[in-house]
């Protein structure tokens, strides 16, 4: 038996919805509408898609959609500064900046420019150390989708295996820690972990997420039988995108699995709206 497909967009549609309530609650107290402003700091297709479908979103639930084009922001100095200017502006509730910035800029001092409150992708180190200290607000939203496909899929996670291609500070890191809450035991794999130390750890794991970005890395083979396997590759190979797991093969072993595409892409971006949510209601406090 095949396994059941876990599609991001039925998920992201129950989000979309519940967004739209609060923001017709926000409306009917004489709250403004959430406001998102995100920063593209260059002419990167894949940047450039992403804050297409923000905009495209924010339009879809009412949010307010402000974009600062990258000759607004060239150079440090200036990219500083309007970090700094959104930051500080009362009307603005979310901001998001593109990764990765062009070169000779230091992500660092931009992400600290940042009011954390207002941090929509959780990259700030204040939103990653509250994830630490298990008060975490602003989640990375690619973490945030592929845990939320995990819970989805109805399986109890306390006492699981899982196992985690790739250490990401958006995807690999946080999720460990969301499953460290959910009292999963996790095996993070890097580029230090050999093919055959991937392939026993996936063996044995109830729960696989591959973010490692090699297309087929994960053998279909390898999958445990009745796993969970939630694939966050997207490569684009031969001009169709390939996740990072052998997805012919893995349905046959695996109980559940995301697509590529339609699994967590689609999910991660309602993810970040709902991160502007939870910042603006942060800020008003």
């Amino acid at each position: 038996m095949e396994a059941k497909r876990l599609e991001g967009k039925t998920i992201a549609a129950q989000l979309q919805q519940k967004i739209l309530e609060k923001i017709a609650s926000f409306a009917a107290a004489g709250r403004p509408k959430p406001c998102l402003v995100a920063i593209q700091t260059r002419e990167d297709p894949s940047a450039v898609w992403y804050i297409n479908s923000q905009e495209k979103l924010a339009a879809k639930l009412g949010i307010d959609f402000r974009r600062v084009m990258p000759d607004q922001v060239q150079g440090e100095k200036a990219l500083i500064q309007k970090v700094q200017e959104l930051s500080a502006d009362k009307k603005v509730h979310g901001l998001f900046i593109s990764m990765p910035l062009p070169e000779g800029i230091n992500s660092e001092k931009i992400l600290l420019a940042m009011d954390p409150q207002k941090d929509v992708e959780g990259v700030h180190p204040t939103s990653l150390g509250l994830i630490v200290l298990r008060r975490g607000k602003l989640i990375p939203p690619t973490a945030f989708a592929a845990f939320t496909l995990i819970k989805a899929s109805g399986v109890m996670l306390r006492g699981k295996k899982a196992a985690i291609i790739g250490q990401s500070a958006i995807v690999g890191r946080p999720l460990q820690l969301l499953l460290g809450e959910a009292r999963v035991t996790t095996l993070v794999c890097n580029t230090g972990t050999t093919d055959e130390d991937i392939k026993k750890i996936v063996g044995a794991s109830e729960i696989v997420v591959a973010c490692s970005g090699k297309p087929g890395l994960v053998k279909g083979a390898w999958i445990k039988q009745g796993a969970v396997v939630i694939d966050v590759g997207t490569t684009e190979v031969d001009g169709k995108l390939q996740g990072d797991v052998e997805f012919d093969e893995a349905v046959k072993h695996a109980a559940f699995i995301t697509p590529v595409p339609g699994g967590v892409g689609p999910l991660t971006v309602t993810m970040l709206m709902e991160n502007l949510m939870i910042a603006y209601e942060w800020q008003l406090k």
